[in-house]
């Protein structure tokens, strides 16, 4: 745990040994996610209206796709402006 808390502070270092702004930016928003949803769910849970989950599932299987699909667009468009020999 220890190197895993060493990795994360030294992104913010100059030096590249740490983790990668994308890295703890990504990270720090699928946690502000986790706790958004862990919220929503608990509010859910304390009024028993679960009317709204199927589209809250929507949104995130829309949002997941994007990013998958983004991440898989762009080495597919780097493997195609590759020039070949």
């Amino acid at each position: 745990m220890k190197k895993v808390i060493e990795y994360f502070i030294s992104a913010f270092d100059t030096y590249s040994k740490g983790a990668s702004a994308r890295k703890v930016s990504a990270f720090s928003i699928m946690l502000c996610i986790i706790v958004a949803h862990a919220a929503w769910i608990k509010k859910c849970f304390m009024e028993n209206d679960f009317s709204l989950l199927t589209t809250v599932l929507t949104i995130d299987y829309a949002f997941v796709g994007t990013l998958l699909g983004l991440t898989t667009y762009e080495k597919i468009k780097l493997k195609t402006d590759e020039k070949p020999t």
